[in-house]
């Protein structure tokens, strides 16, 4: 089988972590990585198996003679290089967020509708192993969700300082606590409504905390609270489901428990222990995305899904800038009948 030929596009943290996964895979060689900062490119280049070429652009990266980019630069600069590397009819997995806004995200669903190539969002959290036994649970009818509670805080907007500058993260909401917004529909369902407060209590130019209130077309509720200045109090990322005498919990991503009913033993599960890579949710990310490249087939997170998340990110900042509740759903039926 023919290998598929994956170039980097950025070099930092997340960019080395889907590197090391890759590298481990037979079907994948990684042929390049390319950084504004060159020196970073050739560490990571270096770092990496095989005989990774370090280049300054993404055209460079391109006449590598790559077939599938991994988007991996901040949060604000996604969309220029996506529809790049789509309209080249190159597969594209980004790095969380598709855009910062609806227009940007638009302009990548139009590039990818019209592209050979395949695009997906990267949202680990989907596999993390903790949110995937929830996912089971509901599945198998062992838990029917209610009601849920989503919590998803940093300790600090300090270090790296860029956490703190909106204009690389495009907003708290989008470089953190987009991962349980990911979550609110993945175990709830289509989105009804959306309501949200939040304040700018210690940041200078953006909300910092958050209170949603989110209501689902089966009738279920969820409220999610999100914080930037938490100080890292453990569990900064909690969960918990509420069904029929019944409840499922989560702290970080070390472990699960679901009661499943009145005097009944409770289940729990502790991936502490577990690899972060793999609790994180990376490798099955990884290995879901060049299943669908190999055997051509839908992607773990399709374009579609990611621009309903991020009308669903703008649709909370939307709530907290006017304190009006917004009616999801009629925006999602208009988007399906445009």
């Amino acid at each position: 089988m023919e290998k598929i030929k994956v170039g980097f596009l950025g070099s930092g943290f997340i960019a080395s972590v889907h590197g090391s996964i890759l590298q481990e895979d037979e079907r994948v060689e990684i042929t390049g990585v390319a950084d504004i900062v060159l020196d970073n490119a050739r560490k990571l280049a270096g770092s990496l198996e095989g005989n990774v070429q370090a280049v300054e652009t993404l055209d460079e990266l391109i006449s590598l003679g790559v077939d599938t980019v991994y988007v991996t630069t901040p949060n604000t600069t996604h969309v220029e290089p996506v529809i790049k590397c789509l309209e080249e009819g190159l597969n594209v997995f980004s790095e969380k967020p598709m855009a910062v806004t609806e227009e940007g995200a638009e302009k990548i669903r139009a590039a990818a509708k019209g592209s050979k190539g395949i695009y997906n969002l990267g949202m680990n959290r989907r596999y993390a192993n903790t949110y995937k036994k929830v996912k089971e649970w509901i599945e198998a009818g062992e838990l029917d969700p209610y009601l849920g509670q989503f919590k998803l805080n940093r300790g600090e907007l300090l270090k790296p300082a860029w956490t703190a500058d909106s204009n690389k993260t495009g907003g708290f909401l989008y470089e953190t606590t987009i991962h349980q917004i990911d979550l609110l529909p993945y175990f709830f369902g289509p989105v009804k409504t959306v309501r949200c407060e939040a304040r700018q209590n210690i940041s200078d130019n953006e909300f910092d905390d958050f209170a949603v209130l989110v209501t689902f077309e089966n009738g279920s509720i969820a409220t999610l609270v999100s914080s930037a200045h938490s100080g890292w109090s453990f569990p900064f990322e909690a969960v918990e489901i509420y069904g029929k005498y019944s409840t499922a919990t989560t702290a970080e991503l070390e472990t699960v428990r679901l009661s499943p009913g009145l005097e009944q033993q409770m289940i729990a599960e502790d991936y502490t222990q577990v690899p972060f890579y793999e609790k994180g949710g990376y490798i099955e990310e990884d290995r879901l995305f060049v299943d669908a490249l190999v055997n051509k087939t839908a992607p773990p997170v399709d374009v579609d899904d990611a621009y309903q998340l991020t009308m669903l990110i703008n649709a909370i900042y939307e709530s907290a800038r006017t304190g009006e509740e917004i009616d999801f759903s009629s925006r999602i039926k208009a988007l399906k009948e445009a």
